[in-house]
Protein backbone atom coordinates (compact mmCIF):
# COMPACT_ATOMS: atom_id res chain seq x y z
CA UNK A 1 0.00 0.00 0.00
CA UNK A 2 2.34 2.56 -1.15
CA UNK A 3 1.89 5.88 -3.35
CA UNK A 4 4.18 7.80 -5.42
CA UNK A 5 3.92 11.22 -4.79
CA UNK A 6 4.67 11.72 -8.77
CA UNK A 7 1.39 10.42 -9.22
CA UNK A 8 -0.18 13.17 -7.68
CA UNK A 9 -0.89 15.12 -10.65
CA UNK A 10 -1.63 18.96 -10.48
CA UNK A 11 -1.13 18.19 -6.48
CA UNK A 12 -4.39 16.32 -5.87
CA UNK A 13 -5.49 13.06 -6.31
CA UNK A 14 -8.33 10.87 -5.44
CA UNK A 15 -8.35 7.05 -5.08
CA UNK A 16 -10.89 4.47 -3.71
CA UNK A 17 -9.10 1.35 -2.61
CA UNK A 18 -10.69 -1.81 -1.19
CA UNK A 19 -9.02 -4.59 0.68
CA UNK A 20 -9.31 -8.00 2.85
CA UNK A 21 -8.47 -7.21 6.66
CA UNK A 22 -5.71 -10.07 5.79
CA UNK A 23 -3.59 -6.83 4.13
CA UNK A 24 -3.12 -5.54 7.65
CA UNK A 25 -1.04 -7.49 10.30
CA UNK A 26 -2.50 -5.91 13.29
CA UNK A 27 -6.32 -6.85 12.20
CA UNK A 28 -5.10 -10.86 11.55
CA UNK A 29 -4.90 -10.71 15.36
CA UNK A 30 -7.78 -9.00 16.39
CA UNK A 31 -9.67 -11.79 14.23
CA UNK A 32 -11.09 -14.40 16.04
CA UNK A 33 -13.72 -14.71 18.59
CA UNK A 34 -14.37 -11.35 19.01
CA UNK A 35 -13.59 -9.41 15.55
CA UNK A 36 -14.77 -10.81 12.47
CA UNK A 37 -14.35 -8.56 9.34
CA UNK A 38 -17.85 -9.72 7.23
CA UNK A 39 -16.80 -7.18 3.84
CA UNK A 40 -13.93 -6.05 2.24
CA UNK A 41 -12.43 -2.76 3.84
CA UNK A 42 -13.00 0.05 1.33
CA UNK A 43 -11.08 3.60 1.83
CA UNK A 44 -12.22 6.70 -0.32
CA UNK A 45 -8.93 9.02 0.13
CA UNK A 46 -8.25 12.21 -1.20
CA UNK A 47 -4.58 13.64 -1.27
CA UNK A 48 -3.48 17.08 -1.40
CA UNK A 49 0.20 17.98 -2.00
CA UNK A 50 1.65 21.83 -0.56
CA UNK A 51 4.88 21.95 -1.15
CA UNK A 52 6.19 18.97 0.76
CA UNK A 53 3.09 18.30 2.93
CA UNK A 54 0.75 15.78 1.74
CA UNK A 55 -2.98 16.18 3.36
CA UNK A 56 -4.77 13.05 3.17
CA UNK A 57 -8.67 13.35 3.85
CA UNK A 58 -10.45 9.63 4.29
CA UNK A 59 -13.51 7.68 4.81
CA UNK A 60 -13.08 3.84 5.67
CA UNK A 61 -16.09 1.75 5.40
CA UNK A 62 -16.44 -2.25 6.41
CA UNK A 63 -19.13 -4.37 8.42
CA UNK A 64 -17.51 -6.55 11.20
CA UNK A 65 -19.03 -8.79 13.50
CA UNK A 66 -18.44 -8.51 17.23
CA UNK A 67 -19.18 -9.76 19.90
CA UNK A 68 -21.46 -7.77 22.91
CA UNK A 69 -19.74 -6.69 25.86
CA UNK A 70 -23.07 -7.44 28.13
CA UNK A 71 -24.40 -10.31 26.83
CA UNK A 72 -21.71 -12.25 24.78
CA UNK A 73 -23.50 -12.60 21.67
CA UNK A 74 -22.16 -12.15 18.15
CA UNK A 75 -23.66 -9.23 16.07
CA UNK A 76 -22.64 -7.27 13.16
CA UNK A 77 -22.26 -3.90 12.90
CA UNK A 78 -21.88 -1.34 9.97
CA UNK A 79 -18.30 0.70 10.94
CA UNK A 80 -17.56 4.35 9.36
CA UNK A 81 -15.20 6.44 10.11
CA UNK A 82 -13.36 9.98 8.73
CA UNK A 83 -9.84 10.73 9.14
CA UNK A 84 -7.05 12.97 7.99
CA UNK A 85 -3.64 12.41 7.99
CA UNK A 86 -0.44 14.71 7.55
CA UNK A 87 2.92 13.30 6.03
CA UNK A 88 5.51 15.22 5.84
CA UNK A 89 9.30 14.25 4.51
CA UNK A 90 11.99 12.65 7.30
CA UNK A 91 14.03 15.03 8.46
CA UNK A 92 17.56 15.22 7.65
CA UNK A 93 19.89 13.98 10.08
CA UNK A 94 21.70 16.75 12.10
CA UNK A 95 25.36 17.33 13.04
CA UNK A 96 26.79 16.69 16.50
CA UNK A 97 28.65 19.91 16.13
CA UNK A 98 25.45 22.15 15.32
CA UNK A 99 23.76 24.06 18.15
CA UNK A 100 21.48 22.32 20.49
CA UNK A 101 17.67 23.42 20.03
CA UNK A 102 14.96 21.92 21.93
CA UNK A 103 12.33 20.53 18.80
CA UNK A 104 9.21 18.84 18.58
CA UNK A 105 9.67 15.68 16.36
CA UNK A 106 7.14 14.52 13.54
CA UNK A 107 5.36 12.16 15.81
CA UNK A 108 4.59 14.89 18.96
CA UNK A 109 3.16 16.56 15.93
CA UNK A 110 0.79 14.11 14.59
CA UNK A 111 2.71 13.87 11.04
CA UNK A 112 3.77 10.75 9.67
CA UNK A 113 7.41 10.58 7.99
CA UNK A 114 7.95 10.10 4.17
CA UNK A 115 10.98 9.24 2.33
CA UNK A 116 12.28 8.69 -1.06
CA UNK A 117 8.78 10.59 -2.30
CA UNK A 118 6.63 7.64 -1.26
CA UNK A 119 3.73 7.61 1.10
CA UNK A 120 3.62 4.45 2.83
CA UNK A 121 -0.02 4.23 4.10
CA UNK A 122 -0.07 0.35 5.77
CA UNK A 123 0.47 1.28 9.24
CA UNK A 124 -1.61 4.80 8.97
CA UNK A 125 -4.92 3.11 7.26
CA UNK A 126 -4.59 0.24 10.05
CA UNK A 127 -4.52 2.00 12.80
CA UNK A 128 -7.55 4.46 11.66
CA UNK A 129 -9.81 0.91 11.19
CA UNK A 130 -8.30 0.25 14.90
CA UNK A 131 -9.75 3.42 16.05
CA UNK A 132 -12.83 3.15 14.75
CA UNK A 133 -13.97 -0.28 16.26
CA UNK A 134 -15.43 0.12 19.36
CA UNK A 135 -14.12 -0.42 22.89
CA UNK A 136 -17.06 -1.93 24.60
CA UNK A 137 -19.09 -3.07 21.83
CA UNK A 138 -22.99 -3.37 22.49
CA UNK A 139 -25.61 -5.07 20.46
CA UNK A 140 -28.30 -2.42 21.41
CA UNK A 141 -27.85 0.13 23.86
CA UNK A 142 -31.09 -1.41 26.55
CA UNK A 143 -28.89 -4.94 26.16
CA UNK A 144 -29.65 -6.60 29.67
CA UNK A 145 -26.80 -8.17 29.57
CA UNK A 146 -25.98 -11.65 32.26
CA UNK A 147 -27.59 -12.85 35.08
CA UNK A 148 -24.39 -12.67 37.36
CA UNK A 149 -26.02 -15.38 39.45
CA UNK A 150 -27.34 -17.72 36.65
CA UNK A 151 -25.26 -16.17 33.87
CA UNK A 152 -28.49 -16.97 31.38
CA UNK A 153 -29.16 -14.01 28.88
CA UNK A 154 -31.56 -11.71 30.53
CA UNK A 155 -32.44 -10.62 26.97
CA UNK A 156 -33.74 -14.21 25.66
CA UNK A 157 -35.04 -15.45 29.07
CA UNK A 158 -35.89 -14.07 32.58
CA UNK A 159 -34.21 -15.99 35.69
CA UNK A 160 -35.57 -16.66 39.05
CA UNK A 161 -32.52 -15.52 41.07
CA UNK A 162 -32.84 -13.94 44.22
CA UNK A 163 -30.94 -10.33 42.84
CA UNK A 164 -28.60 -9.22 45.81
CA UNK A 165 -28.55 -5.71 47.37
CA UNK A 166 -25.63 -3.71 46.48
CA UNK A 167 -22.80 -4.26 49.10
CA UNK A 168 -22.99 -0.39 49.98
CA UNK A 169 -21.26 0.15 53.23
CA UNK A 170 -22.58 3.90 53.12
CA UNK A 171 -26.03 2.47 53.30
CA UNK A 172 -26.28 3.13 56.78
CA UNK A 173 -25.45 6.88 56.94
CA UNK A 174 -28.78 6.86 54.72
CA UNK A 175 -31.05 6.20 57.68
CA UNK A 176 -29.32 9.34 59.25
CA UNK A 177 -31.57 11.95 59.80
CA UNK A 178 -30.40 15.27 60.73
CA UNK A 179 -31.94 18.62 62.23
CA UNK A 180 -31.16 21.92 60.10
CA UNK A 181 -33.11 24.13 62.11
CA UNK A 182 -30.86 26.57 63.92
CA UNK A 183 -31.88 27.41 67.46
CA UNK A 184 -31.84 30.29 68.64
CA UNK A 185 -30.25 31.46 72.42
Amino acid sequence: MQLELRELKDGSLEQEYCCGSDEFPVLQELQGDNVRFEQPICFQLRLQKSGQIVEVDGQLQTRVELVCGRCLQPFAQDLRSDFSLTFTPLPVEREQGEAEEIELDADELGLICYKDETLDLLQPLQEQIVMALPLRPLCDSGCQGLCPECGCNLNIEHCNCEKKPFNNRFAALAKLKTDHRKTES
